[in-house]
């Protein structure tokens, strides 16, 4: 057991490490683009050679777009709230669908085969630690494209194991989008988790949750460049502004445990994005 401690913890170290110290305009990437595939996006279908040469974009375009790819790439399964136990540790995959507004024009002109349901699958490690911590890391990746996001979360319940009263938790996340070019976005939120274990004849364990989540994203880009004919020599720059996006969500899940394997679903409503979320889960406790 104090093996596999070290080993997730290695891992969790591993994966907040490349998320912090990774920058876009490095030009290096971690899950490089080898064939373009049908949600791969391409900024370029954003330029507008009527604005100022340092904001050549559709900006509202741009930002509506954006908002979609936080919401399929940000963290996903916010509850239960009870912590996994100092000595706990929880493997699981999970699987999300998304929806966009694939008719809108950021997605028919970015992508070659826009979708009106995004799938994400995200590969998440939890590790549970004394005083109700628990600290996780996941990685995500978008079905059909080339874009992954590695992330790391924590989260503290403040209630747990109480009989009579629910448990109470608050969890923090951050993750990093990988593999577009020109493309670098952060995901922070923060999740206020409320929840209840019921034993069902001493073998399972039903676990219902609702939560209020609050996500933040950053996004930014270097020049693009851009050559708007064929006869173009020398290619135009175009410089995709910065954005801050603040989102507003609430979610509802229900995980089930028999013996050492767990399986849960969750519902995720973004009030900011009129967007929902579905998310099934297995996994495997130890």
């Amino acid at each position: 057991m104090k093996r596999l401690n070290r080993l997730v913890l290695t891992l969790f170290a591993l994966v907040l490490a490349l998320g912090l110290s990774w920058r876009p305009s490095t030009g290096v990437h971690l899950f490089p683009q080898v064939q373009a595939a049908g949600l791969d996006l391409d900024f370029r279908a954003f330029y507008d050679p009527d604005r100022k040469v340092d904001e050549r974009t559709k900006s509202g375009s741009y930002k509506s777009l954006m908002k979609e790819v936080s919401l399929a790439m940000g963290s996903r399964m916010v509850g239960p709230a009870a912590s996994l136990g100092a000595l706990g540790v929880e493997i699981a995959y999970e699987l999300s669908f998304v929806g966009t507004n694939s008719n809108a024009s950021y997605w028919q002109d970015t992508a070659s085969a826009p979708a009106a349901t995004i799938s994400t699958g995200q590969l998440r490690v939890r590790k549970g630690m004394p005083y109700g911590l628990q600290f996780g890391a996941n990685l995500t990746h978008m079905y059909d494209s080339n874009m992954w996001a590695i992330g790391a979360e924590m989260k503290i319940a403040m209630i747990d194991g109480y009989k009579n009263i629910p448990d109470l938790a608050m969890r923090t996340s951050i993750n990093v989008v990988l593999g577009n070019a020109d493309l670098g976005m952060l995901i922070a939120g923060a999740d206020f988790i409320l929840s209840k274990s019921f034993g069902i004849a001493g073998v399972a364990s039903l676990q219902p949750w609702a939560a209020y989540s609050f996500a933040f994203t950053h996004v930014s880009t270097h020049q693009i460049d851009v050559y708007p004919t064929e006869a173009t020599i020398q290619p135009d720059l175009m410089l995709l502004k910065q954005l801050n996006e603040s989102s507003h969500r609430i979610a509802f899940g229900l995980r089930v445990v028999v013996t050492r394997v767990s399986v849960g679903f969750e519902f995720l409503r973004s009030f900011t994005d009129d967007q929902n979320v579905m998310t099934g889960k297995i996994g495997v406790d130890f």
